[in-house]
């Protein structure tokens, strides 16, 4: 299981989270409202956000990468993959979020 980053426009956050959740490319994603402060074409920039913490098979991480891009209306999208401790987390969830990210 690996936990996925991006954020974006809030008033794209939900629907590109529930299409991921409908087409089981993740199995579950949080949303969370943000203010953003960035460089970007050499002027900082300050936005308002949303970040979307996507919960995915190890195996579906590319399939995820993929989708997302095609979905976010970014130029550059941020997207960020953390490892999770499947050992120390609860089985029955890491295998929930492998069940319903089926390939």
């Amino acid at each position: 299981m690996r936990i996925a980053l991006t954020n974006l426009p809030t008033e794209h956050g939900e629907r590109i989270a529930r299409l991921l959740v409908e087409e089981h490319v993740v199995a579950c994603v949080n949303l969370y409202p943000i203010q953003s402060v960035y460089f970007w074409k050499g002027e900082i920039r300050s936005d308002a956000e949303v970040t979307l913490m996507m919960k995915v098979s190890t195996e579906g991480v590319e399939r995820l990468k993929h989708r997302l891009c095609e979905l976010h209306p970014y130029e550059l999208p941020e997207f960020v993959v953390l490892e999770v401790d499947n050992k120390a987390s609860l089985r029955e969830y890491v295998d929930f979020v492998r069940s319903e990210t089926h390939l």
